[in-house]
């Protein structure tokens, strides 16, 4: 870490520079987040399963200077990274800065103090490429503090990380075991078997994941259950970015019995918002919780007025994680970070962020998740933006109009659909847009069904109607 920072010092890094981490998931991350962040930069970290144009598009909207990444990776942008202005530092897996002399000098004590941005993570969003929010040293301390109070977090832990640090949630676990100076072990998933021997052979007593993981260790194919190794050290294990059925939630109960399992909820912009306790898992079917601790929820109308209880209405998060808005994006920034007047009269207003979720609460006060008000499909644990789907089917000669919207899917949340419309005499089909797709976006982008139609139906101002077209979708499925 301190390494790092120094290579970084002199380059000629000031402070509130930007750093893109372009590293696969492990020690060559963790090492350069920690170090851009001693020397007082700002980091993104660039998600290794981008395509190279999504990875050019993160660096060059954030307009960094520095670039930190292994050969393997940087190889893919190496026309981009020639200008002028941009440094590169390449590091090895283990995060070591390559053709750096050993020496013992200390990077000078770090200004940064909670209010300054830490990072920007990249989200897509309804429509266009992925966004950068920004996010302040405040939130990442907090959420580390807050998260790891109701999880019971202390130095005797042993987390396994397998998320990406791309994502909010699994940066959250390299932070809270650092906090607590706990264990951390790094985790590359490829077999549900790997990871349950990983489990046992490290004493691991918590790990989070995403829903399209669970189904995997049920499956024979995989996962022997005869010959299961033994995880009696597992205490916990949270689950958030998708939606969650009472079946794969029973399963994964009596796949681990005796482990406490936490369903969550929260935003990029927000970071973590509700969490429901183990001992409401299957007294509330569908909760998300309630508010985590110095977090307050409101449901809301679309006047802004409260909904009673049991009426669905847009949750807006106020209080602790609130970020500070979208980078180079000031309109999405106004239109999502919002002001309500919680002082009273001679106050400011407090900045809150509105969700695009639609939920309702009980009377004990618990949150119950119905569906986004924006497009964003949640699949796979990412968020995809259907424009940028339909762009990339679009841009494939022969087609004419592409619309993609998400459905229901036990298996990786929701699935990614895609209509399609021809132009008179292509020869386009499934297997040449899939072929395309596959060249072009992230594997948890790419449609689980392709459909073509001779007309998309269309609302009466001439837009897509997405409705209409999900319905049908959905109909026909049932048959």
């Amino acid at each position: 870490m301190d390494r790092t920072a120094l290579a970084l010092l002199r380059a000629g890094l000031a402070r509130g520079d930007r750093v893109a981490i372009y590293a696969e998931h492990g020690l060559a991350q963790i090492a350069s987040l920690f170090g851009t962040a001693r020397a007082d930069g700002i980091f993104t970290v660039v998600n290794p399963l981008l395509k190279p144009e999504q990875a050019i598009h993160q660096i060059s909207d954030t307009s960094m200077r520095f670039i930190i990444g292994q050969s393997k990776f940087l190889g893919a942008v190496e026309g981009f990274l020639r200008q002028p202005q941009i440094t590169v530092i390449e590091v090895d897996a283990a995060g070591r800065v390559q053709g750096d002399r050993p020496q013992a000098e200390p990077p000078t004590a770090s200004r940064a103090i909670p209010a300054d941005v830490a990072c920007l993570i990249y989200t897509s969003g309804s429509t266009g490429k992925s966004k950068g929010v920004v996010v302040p040293h405040r939130t990442l301390l907090d959420g580390a503090r807050i998260v790891s109070g109701y999880l019971e977090i202390g130095p005797d832990d042993v987390t396994l990380s397998l998320l990406p640090y791309n994502f909010d949630y699994g940066l959250n676990q390299v932070l809270t075991a650092t906090l607590h100076a706990a264990r951390i072990v790094v985790h590359h998933f490829v077999l549900p078997q790997d990871l349950l021997d990983a489990v046992a052979r490290e004493r691991v007593t918590g790990f989070a994941a995403v829903p399209t993981l669970w189904p995997k260790l049920f499956d024979p194919r995989f996962v022997s259950l005869t010959t299961r190794p033994e995880m009696s050290t597992l205490r916990y294990v949270t689950t958030a970015g998708g939606v969650h059925s009472q079946s794969l939630l029973r399963r994964l109960t009596d796949f681990l019995p005796g482990v406490s399992i936490y369903v969550m909820y929260g935003l990029t912009e927000s970071f973590r918002s509700t969490y429901l306790p183990p001992s409401e898992l299957f007294k509330r079917p569908g909760s998300i919780g309630q508010p985590v601790p110095e977090v307050e929820i409101l449901v809301v109308d679309q006047n802004g007025a409260p909904c009673p209880t049991g009426t669905p209405g847009e949750l807006i998060h106020r209080g602790a994680f609130v970020n500070y808005g979208y980078l180079n994006n000031d309109d999405l920034t106004r239109s999502k970070y919002i002001e309500i007047p919680t002082g009273g009269p001679g106050c400011r207003p407090e900045i809150a962020v509105r969700s695009g979720d639609l939920v309702s609460r009980d009377d004990d006060e618990y949150l119950y998740f119905h569906g986004r008000i924006d497009q964003q499909i949640k699949s796979m644990g990412y968020r995809v933006s259907p424009g940028e789907v339909e762009d990339t089917a679009s841009s494939l000669a022969g087609i004419a109009h592409a619309a993609a919207f998400g459905a229901p899917d036990e298996t990786v949340g929701e699935a990614i659909i895609l209509v399609c419309t021809t132009y008179p005499g292509s020869a386009v089909d499934a297997e040449t847009l899939l072929r395309h797709l596959r060249e072009r976006l992230p594997a948890y982008a790419i449609p689980r069904h392709i459909v073509f139609l001779e007309k998309l139906p269309q609302t009466i101002t001439g837009k897509v109607d997405y409705p209409s077209l999900r319905q049908r979708f959905l109909e026909e499925r049932a048959e």
